[in-house]
């Protein structure tokens, strides 16, 4: 499988697949009312979302703290945000793509630990 970064939108980066779909992926469940999936979330309140409804697959197990997300759009499709002052979209055409949502890691918390006496 081969990928190419095609955009990115706050914490999401957008790939276009070649190959096949990977294997074992379960139903992604978040829709908005519209019936369009949700990408993400942001941190403003608004959600990264495909503007038509399609159907999305989840990686069950990805990297700590991702999440990884595939689609197959038979026509072109917009990754828009849903806030009335939205960043900028992506016009995706039509075929195989992978939307990786992004982790950071916070040492502070790692470290972090409640006082005892």
């Amino acid at each position: 499988m081969q990928r190419e970064v095609v955009g990115a939108q706050g914490e999401i980066t957008v790939f276009r697949i070649t190959g096949d779909m990977p294997a074992n992926l379960s139903a992604h469940a978040e829709y908005d009312k519209a019936g369009r999936p949700i990408i993400s979330h942001s941190e403003s309140g608004h959600h990264h979302v495909l503007d038509r409804p399609v159907s999305v697959m989840e990686l069950p197990e990805p990297p700590e703290g991702m999440r990884v997300l595939y689609a197959l759009l038979d026509q072109p499709t917009m990754l828009v945000q849903d806030a009335a002052n939205a960043h900028g979209s992506h016009e995706l055409a039509p075929g195989l793509y992978e939307f990786r949502i992004a982790r950071e890691y916070d040492p502070f918390a790692e470290m972090a630990r409640r006082v005892a006496d």
